[in-house]
């Protein structure tokens, strides 16, 4: 079998246990030589078959542990919007209002599953949010927590790999938008979402969260404006 196909063959059976869950995140995998008397081999094939899952973001590499099964992440999938975001059709806006349809969602179902760890979580980013002694990358930092809470609020795994790489993305117009028109307006719009998330009110949850997402996006598209 010509080496690039041993190294595809060996890369899919490892990535099939590890979606199966054979092999669960914290694992480790046998050693290079393990594997590669396993299967049948070279060494080279196996790093590379290795190479290959960690560049997925399903192994990574653990100094004096070897190559361990990593927890799920949104790498790939923020790398799939990068290489998006790359296209000269494609606007960073076209991005920031993917947010509207799916934070309105998250704020609703946060409101009817958030628990009292979720709030106490929430009010710690209004601290810091509102602290106007902090600095502009902490602002931007607790902006992010809020969303990223809601999310877990959720209960559903799915919302938080889908947000987070949107998040990633934004942080630098985050704070753009902040710097330039303050914390203040942010920490009020998260104020309200919170108090209807705290009273288990879905539908008001989700109406603030438009006023807020809408709120932003006309900051985007003004700070836009401002640049050219």
């Amino acid at each position: 079998m010509p080496r690039v196909d041993q190294v595809t063959r060996l890369a899919a059976e490892l990535e099939r246990a590890i979606l199966a869950g054979e092999l669960q995140p914290g694992d480790s995998l046998p050693a290079e030589r393990e594997i590669s008397a396993q299967q049948g081999v070279s060494r080279s094939v196996v790093r590379e078959a290795l190479g290959r899952l960690t560049s997925l973001g399903l192994v990574k590499s653990v100094h004096g542990s070897g190559t361990r099964v990593a927890a799920p992440n949104s790498r790939q999938v923020t790398v799939g919007y990068k290489r998006l975001l790359s296209q000269p059709k494609v606007r960073l806006a076209d991005l920031a209002s993917v947010r509207l349809p799916l934070e309105t969602t998250i704020a609703a179902l946060a409101a009817e599953r958030r628990t009292d760890k979720h709030l106490e979580l929430l009010d710690k980013t209004q601290i810091a949010l509102g602290d106007e002694s902090k600095s502009l990358e902490a602002h931007a930092r607790a902006d992010l927590k809020f969303h990223a809470t809601l999310a877990d609020a959720t209960g559903n795994p799915f919302f938080q790999t889908v947000l987070a790489p949107i998040q990633e993305l934004l942080i630098e117009s985050r704070r753009h938008t902040l710097g330039r028109y303050g914390s203040p307006l942010a920490h009020a719009h998260h104020a309200r979402i919170l108090e209807a998330v705290r009273r288990h009110d879905s539908a008001a949850a989700a109406a603030h969260m438009r006023e807020h997402i809408e709120a932003n996006f006309r900051h985007l598209n003004e700070a836009g404006e401002s640049a050219e």
